[in-house]
């Protein structure tokens, strides 16, 4: 009897302890609970703060775009080839322009990939006037080496030296043996036909000087000073034009045989030698508009090597 009641407040401390003990741990389990709890809403709150203060120095930060390809001279820039950066303060470029301003310029120079797009690296072509039109011509004394696309100077020289620059920085929208075609606006083209028949009454020549580095460079000044004479003998006799294109033409082809008379026959022999090449290496790059060969430009014949 005495061992049953003795087990029995056995059972009834172990009960008791077991319950205290699971409180205890209940309230432990609650305290690391509710301490879990703040530390993650100070965690939360911090994290806030300090995206908050991102948000802000992002705002006082300047933007500006790079590019994201090659961009080579005279390219138009478009949205794929631009990227938004974040600029820090003290390196921040001047004339940094924004997506809007950046979109429809042309690359002045070669820009590489991560090159920032300001105002010094790009232009913008000037609107289309509405007197400007495509004049193509035949007597120009072209450089040798010209090409589509580039820009060159026309220039007029007088037998006495005078030198005068015709029309400035002309982009060559074509080119086709010795024709070359530009745009022009009704001055320039007034101005071009005084210099033809100013070269055809002063036995003057018509030239192009090209530009080396086009998209840096500045134009040059017109410096050709329109002559009224000049200028009322194209009034009287609008044929005067054609008659005088004709006869530089044919002075072009005088000067041009005069040239070839003067060549040795070993300098003949490896002119066509080099010529012959050259066809040869066309032969390559792709079929030819006929079977005959194409005539070179009077700067060709002048400039080929014969060494």
């Amino acid at each position: 009897m005495k061992l049953r009641q003795r087990t029995k407040n056995l059972l009834l401390a172990g009960g008791i302890g077991a319950v205290v003990v699971g409180l205890i741990a209940t309230g432990i389990l609650f305290f690391m609970y509710q301490h879990l709890e703040k530390s993650e809403e100070e965690q939360i709150k911090q994290y806030e703060k300090e995206l908050g203060e991102l948000k802000a120095w992002a705002k006082e930060q300047e933007r500006g775009y790079v590019v994201n390809v090659e961009v080579p001279p005279g390219t138009q820039l478009t949205a794929e080839m631009l990227e938004e950066v974040l600029l820090p303060e003290k390196t921040t470029a001047e004339n940094i322009l924004t997506f809007e301003d950046a979109i429809g310029k042309y690359a002045k120079v070669h820009l590489t990939p991560k090159t920032l797009v300001t105002g010094s690296v790009v232009f913008e072509e000037e609107v289309t006037p509405k007197d400007l039109r495509s004049a193509e011509y035949n007597f120009i004394i072209l450089p040798s080496k010209l090409k589509k696309d580039e820009f060159i100077d026309i220039r007029i020289q007088f037998p006495n030296g005078n030198d005068y620059v015709l029309l400035s920085k002309k982009k060559v929208k074509d080119l086709n043996e010795d024709v070359v075609h530009v745009e022009m606006k009704e001055s320039e083209i007034l101005t071009m036909s005084s210099a033809i028949v100013d070269a055809y009454l002063e036995n003057a020549i018509i030239y192009a000087l090209a530009y080396v580095d086009p998209y840096i460079q500045e134009p040059s000044i017109v410096t050709y000073p329109l002559k009224e004479n000049v200028l009322q003998l194209i009034t009287s006799s609008p044929n005067i034009i054609n008659v005088a294109e004709s006869e530089l033409r044919s002075r072009g082809r005088s000067i041009l045989e005069g040239n070839l008379q003067a060549m040795s026959e070993e300098e003949k022999m490896k002119y066509s030698a080099n010529v012959e090449e050259m066809k040869l290496e066309n032969s390559f790059t792709g079929p030819a508009s006929d079977e005959t060969s194409e005539p070179l430009t009077q700067e060709e014949v002048f400039s080929s090597p014969l060494e």
